[in-house]
């Protein structure tokens, strides 16, 4: 409990500054909106792209660190404060890194080199202040069951750089591999998180017994998923498609594997619960359609790919911003039915993407799963806005 005297000092900051979680999930949400518009209209020839980085990178690149690694990042330093009890960044500092995401966000856009290369410069020095941030806070609290959380992020990070770097130079085949490396390292933080709070939230809101961990599946789950990354990154310069097939395939079933127990079936009337488990259980079965990919023409590694980013990291991202957006202002955790059909539009526009694939109807794939994705994520806005906008209910800071 802060005393009176800091409680006012934390309660004059605005709302919108006092924790990580209220602009990057705010914020993000409204550049993933803008940017799948934005890349529908460039696809269909409505809108011509102008920027110096190739469209194919710029789309890819926003999606994983402007949109996906920031609501992590976001999340992240607001669940630290929870685990470690010290005050996590907020105020002016929090103010600093809203600018340098934004100024990276409009130099990516632009054709002038110097502004790229400001861009570059912001977009690390976020990376470095939030990452040294929360690396201080569980470092400090001795929270060594987090710490995995700051290596991850920082790969990322550097992928990020390199990503940027290489855009610059308009080397195109790299950044897509690379940016697919990103995607599975979230996948990664998400295997994580998954594993700790969709279990704790499935038994808690259903008030069923403890969902318990299986160590044996737990290990060989990790050891798959590191394995497979590796080698899909080498996978650019050597080239196994049988390895990386079984791979890919087995940790999907590993996946599949440990949300089996899980009690899906129980949250069917709880949006806020089958949205989560729904997002892990696309992870599996995107991880299966990649390992396809390498022995079947007719699924491409693209469209297994967007049953991750879709279904998994967009969906897992939408069910937790709706979820902490709630919790984190002392607001009652209840469904709606707007909120429902955001989650159930991810569903779809996961499902079109990849199932247009299969009938080379892929124009009509990015146009109906990209205003599904749209549509989605502006309902958060709406909703979610003017909460995230708000101080808490119960008077409280954060």
């Amino acid at each position: 409990m802060l005393q009176p005297e800091i409680l006012t000092k934390e309660l004059a900051i605005p709302a919108f500054f006092r924790l990580a979680f209220r602009p990057f999930f705010l914020l993000p949400a409204v550049l993933c909106v803008i940017a799948v518009l934005a890349w529908i209209a460039i696809l269909n020839g409505a809108l011509i792209w102008q920027g110096h980085i190739a469209v194919t990178n710029w789309h890819g690149h926003e999606m994983v660190f402007g949109f996906a690694a920031t609501v992590v990042i976001g999340f992240l330093l607001t669940a630290a404060q929870t685990w470690t009890g010290i005050r996590s960044i907020n105020g002016r500092g929090l103010a600093l890194l809203i600018v340098l995401w934004l100024v990276a966000r409009i130099a990516f856009i632009s054709n002038n080199s110097a502004l790229l290369i400001a861009g570059i410069f912001a977009e690390l020095v976020w990376w470095l202040i939030s990452i040294a941030y929360l690396a201080y806070m569980l470092v400090k609290s001795n929270s060594r069951n987090n710490l995995i959380f700051i290596p991850l992020l920082t790969m990322l990070s550097m992928l990020d750089a390199v990503i940027l770097i290489e855009s610059l130079m308009n080397n195109v085949p790299l950044v897509s591999h690379l940016s697919y490396v990103a995607v599975l390292l979230i996948t990664t933080v998400v295997t994580i998180l998954g594993g700790r709070v969709i279990p704790f939230f499935t038994s808690r809101a259903l008030n069923l017994p403890a969902i318990v961990a299986r160590p044996r599946i737990e290990t060989a789950l990790i050891a798959l998923i590191v394995a497979t990354i590796i080698c899909f990154f080498s996978s650019y310069w050597l080239a196994y498609p049988p390895i990386l097939a079984v791979l890919f395939t087995l940790t999907g079933l590993g996946q599949l594997l440990r949300i089996s127990h899980w009690r899906t079936k129980a949250t069917l009337e709880v949006p806020l619960l089958w949205s989560l488990h729904f997002a892990y259980l696309a992870m599996g079965i995107g991880y299966i359609a990649l390992g396809v990919s390498y022995i079947s023409n007719s699924v491409s590694f693209s469209s297994a790919i967007h049953i991750i980013t879709l279904g998994t990291i967009g969906s897992m991202i939408l069910a937790m911003m709706s979820r902490v957006s709630l919790g984190h202002t002392a607001r009652t955790l209840q469904n709606n039915n707007w909120v429902s059909l955001s989650f159930a539009l991810l569903i779809g526009a996961a499902l079109i993407r990849f199932l247009f694939s299969l009938f080379h109807w892929h124009s009509l794939g990015y146009l109906y799963s990209g205003i599904g994705w749209a549509v989605a994520f502006s309902i958060f806005i709406v909703y979610y806005g003017p909460i995230l906008l708000k101080s808490r209910t119960d008077g409280r800071s954060g």
